[in-house]
């Protein structure tokens, strides 16, 4: 009888145990991957500078991403952008060398695959002589005025892969002064270039984090713009061309 009570004793624990380390198993979701992206604010014609960005996952340095690369492009000429491929220093750190042949406000953005990850931090320098201009901005509520400070980082967030018809976790990470952006009201303009925008709220987390879930309606190109207000006055958009399977 002693026996048969031990045998099902041990049962009931291995059962447990396995139990507990399917929701230990399940609870443990990756990290979502953090990529820092250092350029100077200004720059002369000419000069050489160096562009960084620092991948991170949690508290460990990404030594192993797939693709680093820099996307460069002169405001309003999105269409003739240029890559440059980045290497790997140290510390989860991923560098490149580039040189200016123009005046004019330049952004630069990183896209960063690591781990099944995809993320693409924006930020703009200065280049030379640049005149002061208003820039606006039409929608189809009206013409809005907008303030664009280069204190602001916004990063989006994306699987690696993305396929139509499917329910996409999308978010946007948001940086005013190195420090989270809160109570912002983030929306994502999605199109197809020639087609009507699909107008999307982002949902806020912690620590200046947005969140949202997508349905591509297709396969092809689209563009996701993300607009970026507050009550302060705030007005930054930025947008990321995506590949949708």
């Amino acid at each position: 009888m002693k026996k048969w009570m031990t045998i099902i004793c041990t049962s009931f624990l291995l059962l447990a145990g396995c139990g507990k380390t399917g929701q230990q198993e399940e609870a443990a979701l990756p990290e979502i991957i953090e990529a820092d992206l250092a350029v100077p604010e200004k720059a002369e014609v000419g000069e050489e500078v160096t562009l960084a960005v620092t991948v991170s996952q949690g508290n460990e340095a990404v030594e192993d991403a797939n693709e680093v690369k820099f996307e460069i492009w002169k405001e309003g000429q999105k269409d003739a952008s240029e890559l440059v491929v980045a290497e790997h220093t140290e510390k989860g750190k991923y560098e490149a060398a580039y040189t200016f042949s123009e005046n004019g406000l330049f952004n630069v953005q990183s896209h960063v695959t690591a781990r099944d990850m995809h993320t693409m931090p924006t930020k703009t320098i200065q280049v030379g002589e640049v005149e002061a201009e208003h820039h606006e901005h039409q929608e189809e509520s009206g013409d809005d005025h907008h303030h664009h400070d280069s204190d602001v980082s916004i990063e989006l967030q994306k699987p690696d892969e993305l396929k139509a018809a499917e329910q996409t976790a999308l978010a946007v990470h948001l940086q005013k002064s190195n420090e989270p952006l809160l109570k912002a009201k983030v929306r994502l303009e999605i199109f197809q270039k020639g087609q009507n925008p699909a107008w999307v709220n982002m949902t806020e987390g912690t620590n200046g984090e947005y969140k949202t879930d997508y349905s591509f309606p297709a396969s092809g190109e689209f563009i996701i713009r993300i607009h970026v207000e507050n009550d302060e006055g705030l007005h930054e958009h930025t947008e990321v061309e995506v590949t949708v399977e």
